[in-house]
Order: structure tokens, then C-alpha cells, then sequence
């Protein structure tokens, strides 16, 4: 299916900033969903030919709901990541997802919903695998995975009203990520790397132009959801997101970083314990960030899993998924970017 309107909700956000452009690039007419006290600055990528701002949020269908008439896709990108009660994580990532669906599902011709959710959704590997793939049940570990998993739910719910696929992507880093660019300034200003525990789970981690080439991929020729209406699982629909050549643990992560940065980079691990308690200081004392930017019990929980390790075998077999550069090209390609914005 070739894209010709597609309408997206976080689109002021790192990934969605380059979800725009690459729409653009490809002659899309774009609708973007703009939240009304989001920073002009945020939207400034918006003020292009073919991108129309709407002015709305999740929460309140009539303002956007006009918007999705004539749009074949809309690519579900805005979420929580991080708030000061549970149920606002439940209710933007889970709640805000229904209405978005339902929404959706009342056009005259319903468009393909491509959500973009997280690995954190479907949890970490099962103690006898090495790598999760999507026959594995979801079993997220964290709030925010659960609030992420919920938007799941919703969706099968409405998956007999509308098409949908579901992107789960690690970590995501590249060019505009304040929250990884935080840890690469941290890395060359103190050539400190502190890390939770003295073994660190194995990472699967995805480029935001590896990401957002998979996104149009699902669009296009993407599997569908299963309808369920008690929101039971089935890997259809689905797909994990992540450069699988190499799964770094937290450790190597810093180190790599280092090495994009020309320098050298102490591990420092702390005990688990000492995590635990500066986790929730910090929750308690710290200004909630959306982003995620603040640490947290529910960090400080996705951080001392066993591993992280997914595989993205299905996205390569059935979208022809492939990663366009090795980690640590990206990864100095990432830097240099942050160099050029002033972020280090």
C-alpha cells in the first residue's frame, strides 16, 4: 500500500520529528497532531509544504477527529514515558490509544494504524531464551511497559474495525535524542559510566532512521492484528524492533559511547540496593519529565532485568528489515550530531 496521507501523533517528539521528514521525503501529505501547550519550538520541523498541524490531544476526539478523513495511515507515536502517578501513564498510553482507535474506526474507510509501542511492552526473554521473539507472551516487568502493553490491548479490541500493526522497538538513539544525549555528555565530561549492578542485562537497540524505515515498512505490507475482545495475545500483527548482530549490556554500551567520542570511559557499578534507594529519592524529589529523563523505581526495575535481548527476525523475513550501519557507525554518527547541536 503506498502512502499518500498519513496522519501522526507524536510528531514534535525524537522520533516522530524524523518520521515527518522521511514522510515528506516520500511526497506524503502529513497531519500531524500538536497538544496545545507543546513548546512552538518543538513544532518549528512542522512549518513545511504538505504538514498541516492540528491542534488537539489524544484525550479529546473532536478536535482531530475531522483531521483523519481521507488519511490511509496514521502512525500512533505519542506517549508517556514517565509521570507522576501510574494512572496518567495508563490513561495517555492506554486510554489516549482507544480514543485514538475509535477514532479511527468511524471513518468511512478506516486507515492502518501503525502503533508504535515498546519492548518494554512485551518484557524481557523468558529464563530459558536467549532472545524474545513475538510467540512470546508479554510479560512486561515495568509500569510504564504495562501502560504500553495496555495500548496493546485496546487495539485488539478494535482490530476487527480496524487494521493495525504494532512496531516494539528497544532503545532508540540517534540524531535529536535529548534523553540519549544526556548520557553522551555525561560520558565525555566525566569519563564516568555508572551502571546498576555488576552485571548489566543485554541490550537490543535500534537507529531512529533504522526505526522509522520500518514503520513505513509496516505501513505498506505489515501484518495485521488479531481481533480479540479480551485482548488475549497472538504474535500476528506484531513486530520486534532492534539491531539483533549485536546485543550490548549497559557496560559495553557506555564503552562504545566512549569510543564515539574519541576518549576512554570508567565502569563504575553500583550494588543494586544503592540503585534501588537512588531511584527513589530521586522519584520523590525529582520534577517528572515526560521524556523519561529522571530515574526512577520503574527504571531502576527495567535496568537490573536479565536481559533485554530480542530478535528482529520476523521484521527482516517478512518487511525486508535491514539495519543500514553497524552500532558503532551509528553510534559516531550520533555523536557528531550532538557535537553540532551543542548537546556535549
Amino acid at each position: 500500500m503506498a502512502l499518500r496521507t498519513a496522519f501522526v501523533t507524536g510528531a514534535t517528539g525524537f522520533i516522530g520529528t524524523h518520521l515527518v521528514e522521511s514522510l515528506c521525503a516520500r511526497g506524503c501529505e502529513v497531519r500531524c497532531l500538536v497538544r496545545p501547550d507543546s513548546p512552538a519550538a518543538n513544532a518549528s520541523h512542522l512549518e513545511r509544504p504538505g504538514v498541516t498541524r492540528v491542534r488537539g490531544g489524544l484525550s479529546d476526539p473532536a478536535a482531530y477527529r475531522g483531521a483523519l478523513a481521507g488519511c490511509d495511515t496514521v502512525f500512533h507515536l505519542g506517549a508517556l514515558v514517565a509521570a507522576p502517578r501510574v494512572a496518567d501513564l495508563h490513561a495517555a498510553n492506554g486510554t489516549g490509544t482507544a480514543h485514538l482507535a475509535d477514532a479511527c474506526a468511524a471513518q468511512p474507510n478506516p486507515p492502518r494504524l501503525v502503533y508504535l509501542s515498546s519492548l518494554a511492552a512485551a518484557g524481557p526473554p523468558p529464563r530459558d531464551r536467549a532472545f524474545r521473539d513475538e510467540g512470546d507472551p508479554p510479560a512486561p516487568i515495568s509500569e510504564y511497559g504495562r501502560s504500553k502493553r495496555a495500548g496493546e490491548v485496546e487495539l485488539q479490541r478494535r482490530a476487527d474495525r480496524l487494521p493495525v500493526t504494532v512496531v516494539q522497538p528497544g532503545i532508540v538513539f540517534g540524531p535529536g535524542d535529548f534523553k540519549t544525549a544526556t548520557l553522551f555528555k555525561a560520558i565525555r565530561r566525566t569519563r564516568l559510566h555508572l551502571t546498576i549492578g555488576f552485571r548489566t542485562p543485554p541490550l537490543s537497540l535500534i537507529h531512529s532512521a533504522d526505526l522509522v524505515d520500518l514503520l513505513v515498512a509496516a505501513a505498506e505490507r505489515g501484518e495485521t492484528v488479531l481481533h480479540d475482545a479480551d485482548g488475549r495475545y497472538s504474535p500476528a500483527g506484531y513486530y520486534l524492533a532492534c539491531d539483533d548482530r549485536m546485543h550490548p549490556d549497559y557496560a559495553q554500551f557506555g564503552r562504545r559511547i566512549a569510543g564515539a567520542l574519541g576518549q576512554g570511559v570508567l565502569v563504575w557499578p553500583l550494588w543494586k540496593f544503592v540503585g534501588r534507594a537512588i531511584g527513589l529519592v530521586a522519584q520523590s524529589v525529582a520534577r517528572p519529565d515526560p521524556r523519561g529523563n529522571i530515574l526512577s523505581l520503574d527504571k531502576v526495575r527495567e535496568a537490573t532485568v536479565r536481559s533485554w535481548a530480542c530478535s528482529a527476525a520476523k521484521a527482516k523475513t517478512q518487511l525486508g528489515f535491514a539495519p543500514a550501519a553497524s552500532l558503532d557507525v551509528r553510534l559516531r554518527q550520533t555523536a557528531e550530531a550532538f557535537a553540532a547541536r551543542g548537546w556535549l
